[in-house]
């Protein structure tokens, strides 16, 4: 009888201990779910409007987050000019963050310090995408402020159906969209002009030759953000000119230039910009060393409605509602 009673406190004792002991894992397991479940995401201290802009931005990301995973937490940290990298490591280490987003070029110089550093496998400490700048493919993954050019075209076919050619002149700053605008031109059914410039000078004499030939309203002229090809000071002022005169649609990647007197240009959907680099960190959480690099596909469209009735071009009102912005105001 007191054997059977030993033998019982024995099993409650061994009991009592392997439930702890999963207690103990179950618990350390929720601490590693609650650290994998957080983003860090850092922007700059700015006045406005782009303090605005870094709240949609950011407001956009955690709507995405919260889709995704109610679970996932956002850390904000405001950056200033004499940012700490060091320190900054250190506090996204003793909070167990890994994923990071920064946003504008203050943003950019962090990810280029945070990728620097590296764990014993020689892998990337931290996934971090870049967002809120007009990025070049780089060694940072990112989302960039310059819009896809299929999004371009597909306003192209939208605002100028009657259009079937593009001319587009570049330099080494815009080479990168020039692929992914041959091939967005071919599944839209346009023919894609492109001419590489290396000067402002050379950019001049191309437009010159262009417009003494003999384009017509099939042709339409794009202009990337590229200071060289598309410069606002000395080569926008002819492109609109001679355009004008020739009734040649003229587009472009820069948000002011609609006011200015192109056609249509785009500007970011900051909300949906957040989104995008919400899917891109999580992307990289699989993959830490993979630099994945996107033009802008979260757009808005700006049309100029007195450059539109000079070139003929009539919309209806269930067509202008679908232009988020309109010129002159």
């Amino acid at each position: 009888m007191l054997g059977c009673c030993l033998i019982n406190k024995v099993f409650i004792l061994i009991f009592i201990i392997v439930s702890l002991f999963l207690g103990g894992l179950a618990f350390a397991e929720n601490i590693e779910v609650e650290h994998a479940n957080k983003i860090a995401i850092f922007y700059p201290e700015a006045k406005e409007p782009y303090q605005s802009i870094y709240q949609e931005i950011i407001a956009g990301s955690t709507k995405a987050a919260n889709d995704f995973d109610p679970k996932i937490q956002y850390v904000e940290y405001i950056l200033t000019k004499e940012f700490n990298s060091k320190q900054i490591v250190q506090t996204l280490t003793k909070k167990k963050i890994n994923k990071v987003i920064v946003l504008g070029r203050l943003g950019w110089k962090l990810a280029k310090e945070l990728s620097k550093f590296k764990n014993k496998s020689a892998t990337n400490v931290f996934q971090v995408v870049s967002g809120a700048l007009p990025l070049s493919p780089n060694d940072i993954s990112g989302v960039s402020l310059v819009t896809d050019p299929a999004f371009l075209f597909g306003y192209l076919k939208q605002v100028a159906s009657n259009v079937k050619k593009i001319h587009v002149v570049y330099s080494d700053k815009s080479a990168w969209l020039i692929k992914l605008a041959k091939n967005a031109a071919l599944k839209k059914g346009l023919t894609l002009y492109s001419h590489y410039v290396s000067s402002t000078a050379e950019a001049i004499k191309f437009y010159q030759n262009l417009f003494d030939s003999d384009v017509s309203n099939e042709d339409a002229i794009w202009l990337p953000l590229d200071k060289i090809s598309s410069h606002d000071k000395i080569t926008l002022p002819l492109i609109l000119e001679e355009a004008w005169a020739k009734e040649v649609v003229v587009f472009s990647s820069k948000p002011s230039h609609a006011k200015r007197g192109v056609l249509f240009s785009t500007y970011p959907n900051n909300f949906d910009l957040g989104k995008q680099l919400f899917a891109m960190v999580q992307k990289l959480e699989n993959k830490p060393d993979q630099k994945d690099f996107a033009a802008l596909k979260s757009t808005r469209l700006a049309v100029n409605l007195r450059t539109a009735a000079h070139l003929g071009l009539k919309y209806s009102s269930e067509q202008q509602q679908q232009f988020q912005l309109t010129f002159p105001l």
